[in-house]
């Protein structure tokens, strides 16, 4: 890397919005050929900073410099033709179309005045190439994964010759596997000259995969570092502007009746025989691989989707087959997706909050406004929701605090057993620590909690049981105490980590592969 040639500069850039100032006199510098981390939490202008970098929005003040060039006026279609690609989180791709068409979306190759399709596949396969990756371009985009889906993103910023790319949390949705693989990519992207700017919140990422890291906070920039000079206490100091108390006070608990039975429950090809249960007062964290089946098992507790055979039953009675009326016997359940399956980010916080209350509160058609209210302060005081209030539009909230709003809905029609699928994705550390506080007090409170978690450190800090799946089946139940090989040896193999992979002493499914071969997620 030459210290001496920047690919990217940002000089005193400023932005408000009404009279919010997001971004405070930003000077930014990316060098040619490396991997630059930008790291905040939510609210702290990184998202403003990219978009100002990729002409998605304009500066109230300052300048972009691209190489040695001070760009006027800077546009998504200008910063393209400077070689500047962004990789979002939520992929730009149609999922109707095939990934040639994808790639070729307003910039199709044309000969003697038609449409050269021989000539887009052939650059097509040689991106592929040279990205070292398999991909079909005539199959669908929504025939493919989401791994799948940040290949092609990345491919598409290379048939604009993309020297400058921005990956936006690139790897919330991905596996281990696939995660390694797209850092193999970075690598070789860095190698042949690009520069990357890397927004994430998975701390291991950033020391892995970066040269320097940038933290921003309130719209400033804190400091940057050489990666290898950078600590985790550093960074999070710097997020925060404060240490972050990393440990959980958790008060004795003595789990109660049993709320949730599950008994030989099966469906298809998605899972089979899944039996388990939570009792009142217990925090039960459902790990191993993304597609082991969790999710599937908790979409067929909550009403979603139909199973064809074995009992759910809650408090002794069977769980009806409907989500309102699963919702009724005291069940309730916040999904992985927020931003389309758990929150209107169009509408206010308090009509997030209220929306799944309202068949309670409301009265022959009316709605009750000051019961409204009522519950909505009360949700904003015990979730410590920031800003402490309730007016804004969903969407103006950071991820950690969009959470808690969805969780507040919930809580508002007085569940006594939640579901949470991956509560934590893609929230900052400051905020994880605010969502675990909240599971621990809520289990304290009597309820019952039943979390999908694909984050190891989040499952060893707050369960009580550990129930692990590979492959549409349980292949072991650990304690809260259990330590990560263990973890990790039941949901890669389906075996302990101290075991061999013939051990006749376990039980569940087990192979001959080496560990993780050929699997689709990370725990």
């Amino acid at each position: 890397m030459n210290e001496q040639s920047f690919a990217l500069r940002t000089e005193d850039v400023y932005k408000s919005f009404g009279g919010n100032h997001v971004l405070k006199g930003i000077n930014f510098e990316l060098y040619e050929g490396e991997v630059q981390a930008v790291l905040g939490i939510n609210g702290a202008g990184k998202s403003t900073l990219i978009k100002i970098i990729s002409g998605a929005l304009a500066q109230d003040k300052g300048e972009v410099v691209i190489g040695e060039q001070a760009i006027k006026n800077l546009t998504p279609q200008k910063a393209q033709t400077l070689g500047i690609a962004t990789i979002y989180q939520e992929t730009s791709l149609y999922p109707k179309l095939s990934v040639l068409e994808n790639l070729f979306v307003g910039k199709r190759l044309k000969k003697h005045g038609r449409l050269d399709w021989k000539g887009m596949e052939e650059k097509a396969r040689d991106i592929f190439d040279r990205l070292g990756v398999e991909l079909d371009p005539y199959e669908k985009m929504e025939n493919l994964g989401k791994a799948s889906a940040q290949l092609v993103e990345i491919a598409k910023a290379l048939t604009i010759n993309a020297r400058i790319l921005i990956m936006d949390e690139p790897t919330s949705s991905l596996s281990k596997q696939e995660t390694e693989r797209l850092f193999d990519i970075v690598r070789k992207l860095k190698k042949e000259g690009a520069s990357i700017i890397y927004i994430s919140h998975r701390m291991e990422e950033i020391f892995q995969i970066t040269d320097r890291v940038t933290v921003m906070r309130d719209g400033k920039i804190i400091g940057t570092k050489k990666t290898e000079e950078a600590t985790t206490e550093w960074i999070t100091m710097s997020m925060l502007g404060k240490e972050v108390n990393a440990s959980l006070e958790k008060k004795e608990r003595s789990p109660g009746e049993v709320l949730l039975d599950i008994q030989g429950l099966s469906s298809g090809q998605l899972f089979h025989d899944i039996s388990f249960q939570v009792r009142r007062g217990e925090i039960v964290v459902l790990s191993g691989l993304v597609g082991a089946g969790r999710t599937e098992v908790m979409r067929a507790v909550f009403g979603i989707d139909a199973y064809d055979s074995g009992k759910i039953c809650f408090k002794g009675e069977p769980v009806k087959k409907h989500t309102w009326d699963v919702i009724r016997q005291g069940i309730v359940m916040v999904p992985e997706d927020r931003g389309r399956q758990g929150f209107i980010k169009e509408v206010s916080a308090a009509e997030n909050m209220v929306m799944a209350a309202l068949p309670e509160i409301s009265r022959g058609g009316f709605r009750n406004q000051e019961k409204e209210k009522e519950y909505v302060e009360g949700q904003v005081k015990g979730l410590l929701l920031n800003p402490p209030t309730a007016k804004l539009e969903g969407g103006s909230y950071s991820g950690g605090n969009q959470q808690k709003i969805v969780i507040g809905k919930w809580l508002n029609t007085h569940p006594e057993l939640l579901i949470l699928d991956e509560p934590t994705c893609g929230v900052d550390v400051g905020a994880k620590m605010e969502i675990y506080k909240l599971i621990i007090r809520l289990a304290e409170e009597g309820k019952g909690i039943l979390i999908v978690s694909s984050d190891i450190e989040e499952t060893e800090m707050i369960a009580d049981r550990i129930i692990i799946m590979r492959q549409g089946a349980i292949v072991g139940e650990l304690s809260g105490e259990a330590e990560k090989d263990a973890i990790l040896g039941l949901a890669l193999a389906g075996i302990p980590s101290n075991a061999s992979l013939n051990s006749p002493e376990v039980d569940g499914p087990s192979d001959n592969r080496k560990l993780g071969e050929g699997e689709k997620g990370h725990v």
